[in-house]
């Protein structure tokens, strides 16, 4: 069972899937940065600026959206929702330009040992954010598929931190300073937070399933 809306609404929504796969354009474009860690900081410069113009094209689409939501489409209520849920997508798109930025503008050196731990968690990270983008796109259509993707999402948050720590702990074994242990464990933190953003998020659609069903 899902929702019934106009020609209007019908636009909308269109922009509010449109900025979903924004968002998701901007995690896969740090899961390359990610990747890219042990190239040249040349390499790594150009990766983080293709996040930052994604990041950007989310946010022209979160406006477009939110411009034609304020023209008086849907009722009142359902309006705050959707608008409070497109900002709360965006913040996802944001967590990521943040990775790119530490990453690119204090020149970071990853040790070579916690690579893989580091692209490990950025896809789980990716994964929770598909499991939530699936949501929130069912929660027109299918409320019974939304709340599976809902529960899914938080069972990927959980994998999200069980990767956190074990990286963190890895990072405090390294034969590295004390500064850039702490450095690394702040990206890592920054990483594992879109996966945790999502989750928040997918809390947000819950709320709105259980207020359609009323």
């Amino acid at each position: 069972m899902g929702l019934f809306f106009g020609k209007k609404e019908k636009n909308i929504i269109e922009l509010f899937n449109k900025h979903l796969d924004a968002v998701d354009n901007t995690i896969e474009e740090l899961v390359e940065l990610i990747r890219n860690l042990d190239k040249d900081f040349q390499k790594v410069k150009e990766l983080a600026e293709q996040v930052r113009n994604a990041e950007t094209e989310a946010d022209h689409i979160r406006r477009q959206a939110e411009s034609e939501m304020y023209s008086g489409a849907f009722l009142p209520n359902f309006r705050g929702d959707l608008l409070g849920t497109i900002e709360a997508m965006d913040r996802i798109a944001n967590k990521a330009e943040t990775v790119a930025d530490e990453i690119e503008l204090q020149s970071m050196e990853v040790p070579e040992e916690i690579l893989e731990d580091l692209e490990e968690l950025i896809l789980k990270s990716q994964v929770t954010y598909k499991a939530v983008k699936e949501a929130a796109k069912e929660m027109f259509e299918d409320f019974e598929k939304a709340n599976e993707m809902i529960l899914k999402t938080e069972n990927y948050e959980h994998e999200t931190d069980i990767i956190e720590r074990s990286t963190i702990r890895k990072i405090f074994s390294l034969d590295i300073s004390l500064a850039e242990k702490i450095q690394l464990k702040k990206l890592v933190h920054r990483i594992a937070d879109i996966s945790d953003t999502s989750e928040d998020v997918s809390d947000r659609i819950q709320i709105i399933i259980y207020k359609r069903k009323v």
